[in-house]
C-alpha cells in the first residue's frame, strides 16, 4: 500500500527487493520482527539498508546495522549443503553497539550512539506489521 501511494508511483517499488517466496516461508522468514517504517519524506520510498534491533526490559538499549546490503541472498550469502556459506559478492556495513532509545514524542523514538543522534531516514514508531499487511514484492 505505501509503494502504490509513493509519489512516483508503484514502479520506484522496483527497488525493493523482497521475495514473496521467501516471505512466505513462515517456518523461515523473521516476519514477527519486521515493522512498518514512516519516511521523514512524506510521498517517499526508503531505500536505506538499516537493521534497528532493541532488548531489554524496558526496550531502551540495542544495536543498529547501516550498510550496503540488499535484501537478497546475493548480498548475505546462501547456506550450501554442510552449512557452509557461500558469497558471490561483498558488501559494506557497519554495527553501531550499544545504542540507546529514548521516546521523541508520543509515537516516535529517538536512537543514540556515544551521546550523538543517529540520523534515520524513517520515523522509528516500532509499529509492526498486521497479518492482513502485505509487502511489496519484487518481480
Amino acid at each position: 500500500e505505501d509503494v502504490e501511494k509513493c509519489r512516483y508511483g508503484a514502479q520506484c517499488g522496483s527497488y525493493i527487493m523482497l521475495s514473496s517466496q521467501v516471505y512466505g516461508d513462515e517456518k523461515e522468514f523473521p516476519r514477527s520482527s519486521l515493522c512498518r517504517i514512516v519516511p521523514r519524506v512524506d510521498g517517499a520510498l526508503v531505500h536505506a539498508k538499516v537493521i534497528v534491533a532493541r532488548f531489554g526490559e524496558k526496550q531502551n538499549r540495542g544495536w543498529v546495522y547501516v550498510g550496503s546490503h540488499n535484501f537478497t541472498p546475493a548480498a548475505w550469502g546462501r547456506l550450501r549443503v554442510g552449512h557452509a556459506t557461500y558469497f558471490n559478492n561483498y558488501e559494506f556495513g557497519v554495527v553501531l553497539l550499544d545504542t540507546q532509545y529514548t521516546r521523541a514524542s508520543a509515537e516516535e523514538t529517538a536512537v543514540s550512539w556515544d551521546s550523538e543522534n543517529i540520523p534515520l531516514p524513517f520515523r522509528l514508531v516500532w509499529r509492526p506489521y498486521s497479518r492482513s499487511d502485505v509487502p511489496h514484492f519484487s518481480k
